[in-house]
């Protein structure tokens, strides 16, 4: 439209549509941050599903290329003989079907026929930049998505370090808008988001989590790339990094890398005289830094009293998982944390649909002075968040406060 367009050819507007794409990129990730960093409801992954099945269309598209320019197709050929059929000569025919084909010699004698399908094709420039523009905004927003819903779950610096390899991903989409044309990328990239995906999506679906159900979210991932890679007929190297991305992630899940999404810690505490019907309990009158988050809280202990740790864990509604407690202690000399207990009954299976996460706790007796770190883990899997806290002998100036975990 000519109105649009002198819009847009306007000095200021030019000035604002550079700065769009990361106005778009920021506008997007703080709305996944406030709506995904609450709560996962059934229509994000229903949003998730759409956007991976259409990048699914895309990366086949993107996938076509004309594989034998200098053929000849059997739509060709059949014209020729249709030719042929009118008794006319050889070089009469030849200049008909050039000028009919746009083909500037004739067919030669030993001519290869190759069948014809849909994805021989050489897409126009103005189709292929929709095509790539479209799929850097779809893996644009499953990467905003899987990030947040990622770094809820990362309780470790392990797998911390894998949602700092999501996040690198999702700022690079930004500049990768013109590789998309390489199908290998393309691919590649689909493979890891699929898995990313379903790992999160299929426990929401099973009400359960556990190692068979991300390998299952691998298989399929990896299956649905397999398909795409017989739909292209391109050559079999384009699936090494595939096979290589969904070994990698089997390997993580088994190191306990990979974040136990959907489970959240949402919050935990430190405290004695536990009152179980209520969870409430007795905290150190917190100091301004502590209140600020940039001290660990401390637990001035009675020497009769046990120290409990408390936390809430929020899971989909109807999701089942049982969790275990790691209690380390620092040695004073090294200064490094030691394992020293691990505890984990039929009462800590998490059961998901409460806001604000499922309640459990974990008591110790006869702790000594010192520095703690408390795991709140999936059983014998990956952490899903931590806390830290120093026991301190009760004195004259201890002041405590009745708070409650909600």
């Amino acid at each position: 439209m000519e109105w649009l367009d002198k819009v847009r050819n306007k000095p200021r507007v030019q000035k604002v549509m550079k700065f769009f794409p990361a106005i778009a990129f920021l506008g997007g990730f703080g709305w996944d941050s406030v709506t995904l960093g609450m709560s996962i409801d059934d229509s994000d992954l229903l949003f998730l599903l759409v956007y991976y099945t259409v990048a699914l269309v895309l990366v086949v598209l993107l996938s076509a290329r004309l594989q034998h320019p200098e053929g000849w197709t059997k739509e060709r050929l059949d014209a020729l003989k249709k030719e042929q059929k009118e008794e006319k000569k050889y070089s009469e025919v030849a200049e008909k079907i050039a000028l009919k084909t746009g083909l500037k010699n004739a067919v030669p004698k030993n001519a290869v026929v190759y069948e014809h399908h849909f994805l021989d094709r050489e897409w126009s420039p103005v189709w292929k930049e929709r095509f790539t523009w479209a799929l850097q905004f779809l893996f644009g927003s499953m990467f905003s998505a899987l990030v947040v819903c990622y770094f809820k779950s990362s309780g470790s610096i392990a797998s911390f370090v894998l949602v700092i390899l999501l996040a690198v991903l999702l700022v690079g989409n930004e500049f990768l808008k013109k590789h998309y044309e390489s199908f290998g990328l393309n691919l590649a990239l689909f493979c890891l988001l699929g898995t990313m995906f379903l790992n999160f999506s299929i426990p929401h679906l099973v009400h359960s989590i556990g190692f068979g159900w991300f390998f299952l979210s691998t298989v399929i991932s990896l299956g649905v790339c397999v398909l795409v890679w017989k739909i292209s007929r391109r050559s079999k190297g384009v699936l090494i990094a595939p096979i290589g991305i969904s070994s990698l992630l089997v390997v993580a899940y088994l190191m306990n890398w990979m974040p136990p999404v959907p489970l959240v810690l949402k919050e935990h505490m430190v405290c004695q005289n536990f009152d179980k019907a209520t969870y409430s309990c007795d905290v150190d009158d917190p100091s301004f830094l502590q209140w600020l988050g940039l001290s660990k809280p401390t637990i001035h202990r009675d020497d009769q009293n046990e120290v409990y740790f408390l936390a809430s864990i929020y899971a989909p509604a109807k999701l089942k998982a049982q969790i275990e407690y790691r209690w380390y202690y620092q040695d004073p000399n090294t200064k490094e944390y030691k394992l020293t207990d691990k505890i984990t009954s039929s009462r800590m299976t998490v059961k998901g649909g409460r806001e604000s996460g499922f309640r459990s706790f974990t008591r110790k007796k006869n702790v000594p002075n010192g520095n703690y770190r408390v795991e709140v883990a999936y059983k014998d899997g990956a952490v899903i968040g931590a806390g830290t806290f120093e026991v301190l002998e009760k004195n004259n100036e201890s002041i405590f406060v009745r708070d409650t975990l909600r």
